[in-house]
């Protein structure tokens, strides 16, 4: 599950509260005239005189109310928001060269991947008014054609901004020659922002209103109350925060703390107590956030507020509100006053995965320690920072973050390109949208047909599935991987700039530590390094809505042949009747040639036999 930087969407609404420099550069001259006389409607020429412009105001974002303090370096190139809408608080900027974002608790993540930091350098270079600078502040501009909307027309400039690899799409009013509107598409995601109200601050005309939405439903409002130009101290505010979170421990002083897991499926689940209460069964993804079920704050009798939505392989998104939990307990490893998403997790992942699944925690507390995967042992170790040593053994790799999710260099087959990192994630790899269309050699010869390959918040992931070649990163080398090439147009598998999800069928290969205040992973490789991938041998998914219900058959595989169909409930496997989600994967996980003995219930209730002999298809 891949929830939106909640603290980014709110101080994203304080992107382009304002100024700027006219240049009339060489190009098509329909972009000089309408940025010549955009300047003269925004006063440009003041920019001479301002440095920095301060705007301070309310913020409605994440369905919560509060306030925003926004600064930006006029004609230059870092910018700093930051916002208080209890529970969430913190901030982001770009300071000319590392993308920031602060949250509530004083922790402060360094966005290193190609989306953070195009993100941030376009709200900066929008909000800096560089457009209106000599040389368009080194930005490719073209002409974006003209445009209706609600009766009304406007002319628009794509602009693509020095560093960043995201254009912008700025509308101008024709009537006034004002930015009203910017739009930033990210491959499904796009954001659109609108601003209004234009007042004049030391000469230049500043938008007091800017609203930001994007299209899954998540939307932000800032509105300035008092807007200031060059005020004293300002340069200090561009400056990336020190990171200082103080919210963590190990019980007795101890340096770490060994915890017990379960893997499931590739997953990773551990026991914790909340608030003193427990034990409820949560999943460690290093893809996600602190998420939990809304049964479960109804038992620790905890309030939750706000909402946001919450995107994942899917194509759709999910609506979630907030929650703070005051003591979060993994073993001795404690974490305090920490705010949760409230979604429903137990139905929406939970009836998938097989295991009971109470919530998910992810980079909230694998930002605090250093923690070590032992998937051979069954543990895994989380160490405060500073005490752990890596192994002599080890293989380190690079990593920086996307959000919350870290991202590292690999090659597909040869081809280099960015991956990210999933525990949360089953199988191996899940190929990007974009990615395997701009490099036809990664696909193989030999596809199965469209099917559901996993499941989760947004609903099912849809692709084919082959054999990788390769899968390389750190100098280590894996082969004949099962890929998921998927075809999804919309969710997180369709994001530019990623090659590939890597999930935890690989790294149950490895002892595997993450540091990520040092951004870096260790790797050791366990007994399991080299075993041959072998994928479900049915052609089934299943999930378990009650009873365990065949939600995809995917055509050309045994169960296809065997007249399995959508909708069937499994009701017994073998003779035997109420068998677990789980025990029924691992059935059809057995070696080609196995007859597995299914009584089967229709949709319309009538029952029959069938015998499903199983067989390799990827």
């Amino acid at each position: 599950m891949k929830p939106e930087c909640l603290f980014a969407t709110a101080s994203l609404a304080v992107l382009l509260s304002i100024a700027p420099q006219v240049s009339h550069a060489d190009g098509d001259p329909r972009v000089g005239k309408l940025i010549s006389e955009s300047g003269v409607a925004l006063h440009v020429d003041a920019l001479r005189s301002t440095e920095v412009i301060r705007a301070v105001g309310s913020v409605v974002a994440s369905g919560l109310s509060g306030s925003g303090d926004d600064w930006n370096e006029m004609g230059g190139v870092r910018e700093a928001s930051l916002f208080s809408t209890p529970p969430l608080g913190g901030g982001s900027g770009w300071d000319g060269s590392e993308n920031w974002n602060l949250d509530q608790t004083g922790l402060v993540i360094v966005d290193g991947s190609v989306l953070g930091r195009s993100s941030a350098i376009n709200q900066a270079y929008l909000g800096n008014y560089d457009l209106w600078t000599p040389g368009y502040g080194g930005a490719a501009v073209a002409w974006g054609g003209s445009k209706s909307e609600t009766g009304n027309s406007y002319d628009v400039l794509t602009v693509t901004p020095p560093k960043s690899s995201l254009p912008i799409d700025v509308w101008f009013d024709r009537a006034t020659h004002l930015p009203v509107k910017a739009v930033q598409t990210a491959g499904p995601m796009v954001t659109t922002m609108t601003m209004a109200d234009f007042k004049p601050v030391a000469g230049l005309m500043i938008p007091y209103r800017v609203d930001t939405s994007t299209n899954t439903g998540d939307s932000t409002s800032f509105t300035a109350t008092s807007v200031e130009a060059n005020p004293s101290g300002g340069a200090s505010h561009f400056a990336v925060p020190k990171s200082s979170p103080h919210d963590f421990s190990i019980a007795s002083g101890a340096t770490q703390a060994s915890v017990p897991i379960q893997v499931s499926e590739n997953h990773v689940y551990l026991d914790v107590m909340l608030n003193g209460k427990g034990p409820f069964h949560f999943e460690l993804d290093t893809g996600g956030a602190n998420v939990i079920d809304p049964a479960v704050t109804k038992k620790l009798g905890v309030a939750s507020g706000g909402s946001t939505q919450v995107t994942g392989v899917g194509s759709a998104s999910s609506a979630s509100s907030f929650a703070v939990i005051k003591t979060l307990q993994a073993g001795n490893a404690v974490v305090t006053n920490q705010v949760f998403v409230v979604l429903p997790i137990a139905k929406s992942l939970g009836m998938a995965h097989g295991m009971p699944m109470d919530g998910v925690i992810g980079y909230e507390v694998l930002s605090r320690f250093v923690t070590t995967f032992d998937y051979g042992n069954e543990k895994v170790v989380f160490h405060m920072p500073g005490s752990y040593t890596l192994p002599p053994d080890a293989t380190v790799v690079p990593i920086v973050q996307y959000g919350t999710q870290p991202q590292f260099a690999c090659s597909i087959d040869s081809v280099a390109t960015t991956c990210t990192l999933d525990t949360g994630a089953r199988n191996s790899v899940s190929l990007f949208t974009p990615f395997v269309e701009a490099h036809a050699s990664v696909v193989p010869t030999k596809l199965t047909a469209p099917g559901v390959d996993g499941f989760g918040v947004g609903g099912s992931n849809i692709g084919r599935l082959g054999r990788l070649q390769t899968l390389s990163f750190g100098g280590l080398t894996l082969h004949d991987l099962v890929g998921d090439y998927t075809t999804q147009m919309g969710g997180g598998l369709a994001m530019p700039f990623i090659g590939a999800n890597v999930g935890g069928a690989v790294w149950k290969r490895f002892t595997m530590t993450l540091d990520y205040r040092g951004l870096i992973m260790a790797l050791t490789p366990n007994a399991d390094f080299s075993v041959r991938e072998h994928w479900d041998r049915s052609g089934l998914f299943l999930i378990n809505n009650g009873s365990i219900t065949i939600i995809d058959v995917r055509p050309g595989t045994p169960a296809a042949k065997a007249g399995l169909k959508k909708g069937d409930v499994i009701v017994s496997l073998n003779g035997s009747s109420n068998l677990s989600l789980r025990e029924l994967r691992s059935a059809f996980l057995a070696a080609p040639g196995t007859v597995e003995h299914l009584v089967i219930k229709s949709k319309n209730a009538d029952t029959r036999n069938i015998h499903l002999t199983l067989a390799d298809y990827v």
